[in-house]
């Protein structure tokens, strides 16, 4: 007898790039999935006003609460406004208290740094690498992806300075994300791939962080879909 008789097919997953304070979010979300944004959600590169902005980011909060299996997760461009030691490119300083506030009164929202789905992907905002897995964790062990994301979001709620960008650099001419310790919102693809966690395994990483001008581009078993400055494009896992 099938146990799932009469029960509602799993739904695939739909993951939205960078938002940087863009709206196209909304023509991206799709109600017959389960939809995940890798995070950035300030600090646009192109003109976005203070009120869109926030409008944008507000209404993603509500959006999650309409639909609470949405997942949001962090970002480099979050991290640099919920902590004082490190700001990165484009922080606003005379914005930084709305932008605390806001992700402080929503906390609860997010589900961390990194999501698992099932063990075929792990979404995170940049990638995570052996070293700065070996770094924080010791050695993988094939251990499931649930039990990977669940130690990563462990340590981000205990030290946020662990994913920052100067406590992993190796390099002293590293001056954006190339050391392969860099963490889970800073690694660059280039550098993941020849370093991915899950090296030698079926598993994907699905990231953003990085722009491609191409829509979703994939590489070994990397898929960047940080490309909304040029395409209003998400990609689709099926499970």
């Amino acid at each position: 007898m099938n146990e799932n008789a009469g029960q509602n097919p799993p739904k695939n997953f739909n993951i939205i790039g960078d938002i940087h304070g863009r709206s196209c979010w909304r023509t991206l979300v799709r109600e017959d999935c389960i939809n995940i944004f890798v995070g950035d959600y300030f600090d646009p590169y192109e003109y976005v006003s203070q009120v869109e902005r926030m409008e944008n980011f507000q209404e993603i909060l509500d959006y999650k609460r309409q639909h609470p299996e949405t997942i949001l997760l962090y970002g480099n461009h979050d991290l640099h406004y919920l902590i004082s030691s490190e700001h990165y490119s484009r922080y606003e300083p005379r914005y930084a208290n709305d932008y605390w506030r806001a992700f402080v009164q929503s906390e609860s929202l997010f589900y961390g740094v990194a999501y698992p789905i099932a063990d075929k992907a792990l979404v995170t905002h940049a990638g995570v690498t052996k070293e700065w897995y070996e770094k924080y964790f010791g050695a993988y062990q094939s251990e499931s992806l649930a039990e990977v994301a669940e130690k990563i979001n462990n340590l981000w709620l205990q030290d946020k300075k662990a994913f920052t960008f100067d406590a992993n650099a190796t390099e002293w001419y590293d001056c954006y994300g190339t050391s392969p310790t860099h963490s889970p919102l800073w690694i660059r693809p280039d550098v993941l791939v020849r370093h991915d966690l899950f090296a030698g395994t079926d598993i994907k990483q699905i990231v953003g962080h990085s722009q491609t001008g191409a829509g979703v581009t994939k590489d070994h078993n990397l898929i960047c879909v940080d490309c909304l400055g040029t395409k209003e494009k998400s990609y689709i896992l099926e499970v």
